[in-house]
């Protein structure tokens, strides 16, 4: 087990308006698996309001959501029967349907339930479990069809600074026979990780983490959490299922722990003002992957009067993440959430 966690500092140095010595440090740390860097740049007091949609919920809603009761099985469109028998696939209150617009060879939506409008405090353990479940469902009855499909993932963009185009919450699953280039990395790195060391380094990840502590959040089920060491946004939690290592190994339970960790995850986001959300969850298709599943979750915002966005040049055109907070500080207050988890 040999998990590297490497950091420098930079110091800027000048005066105020009135001549007095004032120094500010950027930590640049490096991601321990891929070597990426990014930024933990100085925080004069960041202030998150989260936006008021109740207004843009109701001039949205119901016969103007195909996503709503009224349009659902009318307006979205159906998969082939060799996907899914009945066209869509259920599971409790979700339902999974074909993505219009596709990102990739395959490419499922499924919404969480029949309400249109649903707040960070609202989302219960069920409702995650179910739509999530409804999503593996579909990538299994992709991965049986098409035996060209490697490369899988769960998506959720939350609210529109997310990127999200419509309110009805709901999570894009994706399967392809190509990487993204964060999977293509990840599988890159892991597999020198794996020559170089003969361990699984998400399975070392997890296994530092929680013996080290200052990163580490807390567990619910076979779920683990802890806060990324170099974090791509200004609060990044990292998820990662410690006994399902494909997607066959994925069990009912597991969802369900991962909507149990969720809510708390949304909870500290809660209390920092934060109320949009990017998440992403990795599924090894194949069992010969080795890699566990696992997720990430950065929050997003806009800031000031002029509602600027969270990301600019040094995230877009870099490839560079700044983050205001310090990763160990904020999984400080999110282990307040998972004390009843450990």
């Amino acid at each position: 087990m040999t998990i590297a966690f490497q950091k420098t500092e930079e110091w800027f140095a000048f005066h105020d308006s009135q001549g007095n010595a004032i120094e500010r440090k950027t930590e640049i740390r490096f991601d321990p698996l891929t070597g990426e860097s990014s930024r933990l740049v100085y925080d004069a007091g960041l202030a998150i309001a989260p936006p008021d949609l109740r207004e843009a919920a109701e001039m949205t809603s119901g016969a103007k959501c195909p996503f709503c009761p009224e349009n659902l099985l009318k307006i979205t469109p159906v998969f082939p029967s060799e996907i899914a028998e009945q066209g869509r696939i259920f599971q409790g209150d979700a339902v999974v349907f074909p993505n219009l617009f596709p990102y990739s060879k395959h490419n499922g939506v499924a919404i969480f339930s029949a309400q249109h409008y649903v707040t960070l405090e609202e989302f219960t353990a069920a409702m995650i479990k179910d739509a999530f479940l409804a999503a593996q469902r579909y990538i299994a009855s992709v991965a049986a069809a098409d035996p060209q499909a490697r490369y899988a993932s769960i998506n959720w963009n939350y609210l529109p600074h997310s990127g999200g185009s419509i309110l009805h919450p709901h999570i894009h699953v994706v399967v392809s026979e190509q990487p993204t280039n964060d999977q293509a990395l990840i599988q890159e790195k892991a597999a020198a990780y794996r020559q170089q060391y003969g361990t699984e380094y998400f399975t070392d990840l997890y296994e530092t983490e929680k013996k080290l502590g200052d990163r580490w959040i807390g567990e619910c089920g076979d779920v683990g959490w802890m806060h990324a060491y170099a974090p791509k946004g200004h609060n990044d939690f990292q998820a990662i299922f410690s006994r399902a290592h494909s997607l066959e190994e994925l069990r009912e339970q597991d969802w369900l722990s991962f909507g149990e960790g969720l809510t708390r995850i949304f909870a500290v986001l809660t209390e920092q003002g934060f109320a949009s959300f990017n998440a992403a969850v990795n599924i090894p298709i194949r069992p010969e992957a080795r890699q566990p599943v696992h997720a990430r979750l950065i929050p997003r915002f806009t800031l000031g009067m002029l509602h600027t966005s969270d990301i600019n040049f040094f995230q877009a055109l870099h490839r560079e993440p700044l983050s205001y907070k310090v990763p160990e500080d904020i999984a400080a207050k999110a282990r307040i959430h998972f004390g009843a988890a450990e």
